[in-house]
């Protein structure tokens, strides 16, 4: 699995090429599917709303301006209450965002995640069992969208994810 830092104070890791030129495609069924670990540096405590901020795990958009339009990604936040990972279903379908609870687990635990897109339908899985599903209405091409932290807030010190693609 490869290590991936979000430095203190910045949202996104570091990286030559962004995951938006990385992963593109016209297709009409396509799926990121990872392996993930949250290592013991995402635990955080921002002590106001903020805690409730959701931190974009992967995930893909359609058309260059389409995040906050029609996109679908997999978020995370760390819940100091539970000392566990909260992951969520996270999408904007013309403009209007929506998310479904996925699953929590604990820190240094494996998961397998996966987005499939066939045809309109997006579909959500949490090692290997379908979460949530939605109907987007585009036909835009699709950007990948990869790791930021926050909201608003910028990683409070050095948060460490490991991933690996599946082939």
């Amino acid at each position: 699995m490869k290590k991936i830092t979000i430095h203190k104070g910045f949202h996104r890791p570091f990286q030559l090429i962004p995951v938006c030129f990385r992963f593109f495609t016209l297709k009409e069924r396509f799926s990121i599917r990872k392996k993930v670990l949250f290592t013991d540096s995402c635990r955080y405590n921002l002590d106001n709303g903020d805690q409730s901020d959701w931190n974009k795990l992967f995930g893909f958009c359609f058309g260059i301006n389409g995040i906050h339009k029609n996109s679908a990604r997999l978020v995370w936040r760390y819940s100091p209450e539970a000392d566990k990972i909260i992951i969520t279903s996270y999408y904007y379908i013309d403009g209007i965002r929506r998310s479904r609870r996925l699953t929590t687990i604990k820190l240094n635990q494996c998961i397998d995640l996966n987005i499939l897109k066939a045809g309109r339908s997006i579909f959500f899985f949490a090692d290997g069992f379908l979460v949530d599903d939605v109907i987007i209405i585009s036909n835009k091409p699709a950007f990948g969208c990869g790791l930021y932290f926050g909201g608003n807030r910028r990683a409070p010190h050095n948060i460490t994810i490991k991933m690996c693609d599946y082939d």
